[in-house]
């Protein structure tokens, strides 16, 4: 009897999860990358099964960024980006990273504990007092966000063994053609003294789809290389 009464619970849980936030289990946004306005390669979001980690439920994340054919003879990127992010609070529970670019390469893991409220990485382990994000789950946690011209918002992420203050500001809105088609935008900005949500220095800015889903639809990100610019090409479901 308790194990029926625990696998219905289970799927009460997963099945809330998949309810309550704009996107689920499953959907795929895949993108084009530019670099100085020429085609440079592709990138994916996918936002896989839900995970168990220490009795809570996760969904599984991986973001890939591949160049083409001939960016690869110039500037080969392959980057490899997993996250696991709480399916209810959508905060950090496990990051993985595989970066693997000309000048830069990087192996990164880190498991947060925040019953013990400790992250610990493959380098170093640091304390935590709440609930943590990452630039890609923070991605997924902006989605669920009331917005409006004018909001600024002040956040913590964990990224490359450390933590890093930042601010949002939603800018405008815009409406933008991309490959996939026409959207309503909400334009907002990650800044902290020059430097974004990444590694690389410079502004960013993603444009959201002023709907229920909140796509990010447009990402443009200044990077040491030239500007970086990322647009929806499909998405699914």
């Amino acid at each position: 009897m308790n194990k029926w009464i625990f696998i219905l619970s289970t799927l009460i849980t997963l099945l809330s999860a998949q309810t309550e936030h704009p996107f689920k289990k499953g959907e795929i946004l895949l993108y084009d990358v530019s670099l100085n306005f020429f085609s440079a390669g592709t990138a994916s979001l996918e936002l896989g099964d839900i995970e168990e980690f220490g009795g809570a439920f996760s969904y599984h994340i991986t973001f890939r960024m591949k160049t083409n054919s001939i960016w690869d003879q110039i500037f080969p990127i392959r980057d490899t980006v997993e996250t696991w992010i709480d399916s209810d609070g959508l905060f950090t529970r496990k990051l993985k990273k595989v970066i693997r670019e000309p000048r830069y390469s990087q192996d990164l893991q880190a498991d947060f504990d925040y019953d013990s409220g400790i992250v610990t990485t493959n380098k170093k382990s640091l304390p935590i007092s709440s609930e943590i994000r990452d630039p890609y789950s923070f991605f997924y946690y902006l989605r669920t966000v009331p917005l409006k011209m004018g909001d600024l918002f002040d956040f913590t992420i964990f990224d490359n063994h450390k933590f890093t203050d930042l601010s949002l500001i939603v800018h405008r809105k815009e409406q933008i053609d991309v490959p996939v088609g026409k959207f309503d935008c909400l334009v907002v900005e990650p800044f902290k003294k020059g430097r974004t949500l990444f590694k690389n220095k410079g502004d960013m800015k993603v444009w959201l789809s002023n709907d229920s889903r909140r796509l990010p639809v447009k990402i443009v990100s200044k990077a040491k290389f030239g500007s970086l610019v990322m647009k929806l090409t499909r998405y699914s479901p």
